[in-house]
């Protein structure tokens, strides 16, 4: 889908349609503010993959009936019904009705552009701050035990990829973010990683698409529990094993068909430490759709419970909160802009703590 906003259209002052409007204001309509003021001054600081679904938002957002509404008139009320309906309504593209995360993307989008509308002094107040997606939308993310965690772990030990499932799971990293990992990033006598690119979902074999984690914050040092390190270790020893295979059967090949008298390349004997963590035999990172693919066949051969792969990063850092971690360790481990991030997204999880709350609350009486 071609995005309908013109990127620089803030800096020069133009609005969609070629009108050349003043800063906008709460009687500016939805669609302006969006494609005038909002997209063209946050695409840049965006990683790839949000600006593909931003712009995917902002797209339909423009083919509602919303878009002609003033910024300042908008309510709780007219924003919920249009999302009932186009919960209900199938996209003509595809022909199928909204997934959850399709209209959580929305919501999250439009109520992320007027918080900036509210920053600005532009409104006073946020309307989505009240608004409550349709029930059905409401699905809570599968959220698998420590002992599901372990029987999971079990049934793929023989698995290419279980070093990268024991590696999502203990430290809450996104799939683009593990991938991008290099050995120079893994210090595992200091049982450390450090998080400085990922690979990007529109990566395809031979051509692997690097660039910055999601935000400023997401670049971060993680630290490693010992079972993760004896794993990696195993797999480092893997991986230089076939390393030397690989170069060894290069060479065979260069000397069958060289030029007589032609000098034959060096070819790297050890693993190079720019080479990714997590690759296929000849040294070429995991590509990201495969990854997800096999996550979603290893997990329906489990028996457990559906789990998505990002949910991963979610049963990590709700282990964490449910154990008690600070959450200002949690969110720092998680890449997140700020603690309140990390509140408002995992609230849930600590007010499902709340019998717990309740019996430390106990001990004033010395019952």
């Amino acid at each position: 889908m071609t995005s309908t906003y013109r990127p620089d259209a803030w800096a020069s002052g133009e609005a969609a349609g070629g009108a050349t409007p003043a800063l906008p204001a709460a009687s500016t309509a939805l669609a302006a503010y969006l494609t005038g003021f909002w997209m063209p001054r946050k695409h840049h600081s965006w990683a790839r993959g949000t600006q593909r679904y931003r712009e995917w938002a902002v797209d339909t957002l423009l083919r509602s009936p919303l878009a002609h509404r003033p910024i300042g008139d908008l309510r709780v009320f007219e924003i919920e019904r249009w999302f009932a309906e186009r919960a209900m309504t199938p996209f003509e593209s595809t022909g199928k009705i909204p997934a959850p995360s399709s209209m959580r993307a929305l919501l999250d989008t439009l109520k992320a552009s007027l918080n900036d509308a509210v920053r600005y002094g532009i409104l006073t107040t946020n309307p989505c701050i009240g608004v409550e997606l349709p029930r059905s939308m409401e699905v809570r993310r599968a959220m698998w035990t420590a002992e599901q965690v372990q029987l999971f772990l079990a049934s793929t030990e023989d698995s290419r990829y279980s070093t990268l499932w024991r590696v999502l799971l203990a430290t809450g990293l996104r799939r683009g973010e593990a991938l991008g990992l290099q050995w120079v990033d893994v210090d595992l006598d200091r049982r450390i990683l450090e998080v400085r690119r990922a690979v990007l979902a529109d990566s395809r074999k031979d051509n692997s698409v690097y660039g910055p984690p999601k935000t400023r914050r997401s670049l971060r040092t993680i630290s490693l529990d010992s079972g993760t390190v004896d794993a990696l270790q195993r797999w480092r020893r893997r991986r230089e094993t076939e390393h030397a295979a690989f170069v060894a059967a290069l060479e065979r090949q260069l000397v069958a068909f060289r030029t007589p008298g032609a000098r034959l390349p060096e070819l790297p004997q050890e693993l190079p430490a720019e080479s990714p963590v997590f690759a296929a035999e000849d040294g070429q990172p995991m590509l990201p759709a495969t990854v997800s693919d096999t996550w979603r066949r290893q997990v329906r051969a489990s028996g457990l419970p559906p789990c998505r792969l990002h949910d991963t990063r979610h049963i990590h850092l709700t282990h964490l909160l449910r154990a008690g971690e600070p959450i200002q360790n949690v969110s720092a481990r998680a890449g997140h802009g700020s603690p309140f991030t990390t509140l408002n997204t995992y609230a849930h999880v600590m007010s499902a703590d709340d019998e717990r709350t309740a019996a430390r609350a106990g001990g004033l009486f010395g019952d």
